[in-house]
């Protein structure tokens, strides 16, 4: 195939019109002919796996990757987008990602939906539920699906208890913290971000209160942080930046968020590798461009961290740190309203609420004290 002329726009970017489906026309862009010959490429190589004109072949994972892209990126917020992506690469993908689209049962499914609630909360469950549903619906609506196989698959009811949250292990922890911090034989981190892994851990901080902390927030003499703010992210419409910019919020989550942590040497340690690794004078955590970080960064981070470490079965990785943080502190017999203040909760029920389960297992460790009682 001959090569196809690269166009020089007035703004002295060049550009080329891609064909990808349906005789629809995308336009994409480059500083060089070369770049953007290459992002043309690139373009049709991916029209070409998610040609819907093959779609019988395709599998359950190639077909709903494309939805999530197509369908449901340009419509949702980036947060509820990671979560929705989330859903699909670690609870649909899993069980059912390898069988052709056109070949997936209410069988499968509903083995997929009995398997996922002995290890995971029904709010998880659903919400893998209602991707694959809106998916199927959508396909066999356009024609792409012969049937929706999740019709006919019944959704057990929610208990009475939620399922307890996952927290990451004693040995898990070790592995991610010897991963997060490793470096290459120069002496170069393997994780530029590797640091804020470690933070999280030790202070039950949010992301995004994470990636909105400051150095005046840092208070070294006194051992502590002052959280009051997080990090949002809103769409941009201009199609030559990324799709979507991040900026500082100054409100939290709830004014209970506004609050002060200890550091503990681990934290303080974190800290001081992340003002060598980002260098900023102002911000603790930034790019090498010295810009906010975006939090999908950080979550691909703690994917290649988890992945050289083995360790699945996180439903939300990042924010697993935080209930890590909090189950460790309860277990260690720390008294609940101050793990309650330190994460910033609302209030202490909402402590006792998600991490029931760890207030139910130092009640019966509790209780088996009494058994020399006499």
């Amino acid at each position: 195939m001959a090569k196809q002329k690269a166009t020089l726009r007035k703004d002295g970017l060049y550009e080329i019109k891609v064909t990808v489906s349906n005789n629809k026309r995308v336009t994409v862009y480059g500083k060089t002919e070369a770049e953007v010959r290459r992002k043309a490429k690139e373009k049709r190589e991916e029209a070409a796996k998610y040609d819907l004109s093959n779609v019988k072949r395709m599998t359950v994972q190639t077909y709903m990757t494309h939805w999530l892209e197509t369908v449901k990126k340009p419509v949702l917020k980036p947060a509820s987008y990671d979560r929705v992506e989330q859903s699909l690469k670690w609870q649909i993908f899993p069980e059912i990602g390898n069988i052709q689209i056109n070949s997936l049962t209410s069988s499968d499914v509903q083995r997929m939906i009995n398997n996922l609630m002995n290890s995971n909360s029904y709010s998880t469950v659903k919400k893998a539920y209602n991707n694959l549903n809106s998916c199927m619906k959508l396909g066999v609506i356009k024609g792409e699906v012969l049937r929706n196989p999740v019709e006919g698959v019944i959704l057990p009811t929610a208990t009475q208890k939620p399922k307890a949250v996952f927290n990451y292990s004693q040995e898990e922890i070790s592995k991610i913290v010897t991963e997060s911090t490793s470096c290459y034989k120069n002496g170069k981190l393997k994780h530029r971000y590797g640091y804020v892994i470690i933070l999280i851990l030790n202070t039950g901080m949010r992301l995004g209160e994470a990636l909105y902390l400051k150095w005046s927030d840092v208070d070294f003499e006194k051992r502590h942080i002052y959280i009051h703010g997080t990090v949002s992210a809103h769409k941009t419409h201009d199609e030559h930046k990324k799709r979507y910019e991040v900026c500082d919020q100054e409100s939290p989550k709830t004014s209970h968020s506004v609050r002060y942590i200890t550091l503990n040497d681990n934290a303080i340690e974190a800290l001081k590798n992340l003002k060598v690794v980002c260098n900023d004078k102002y911000r603790v955590i930034t790019t090498e461009e010295h810009t906010i970080v975006q939090p999908n960064r950080i979550f691909r981070t703690m994917e290649s961290i988890l992945k050289a470490c083995n360790i699945t079965g996180a439903v939300d990785i990042v924010h697993a740190l935080r209930h890590t943080f909090a189950t460790s502190l309860i277990r260690m017999g720390e008294d609940i309203k101050v793990v309650s203040e330190l994460l910033g909760h609302s209030d202490v029920s909402t402590t006792l609420r998600v991490y029931y389960h760890v207030i139910d297992e130092q009640k019966h460790n509790a209780v088996k004290k009494l058994n020399n009682l006499y």
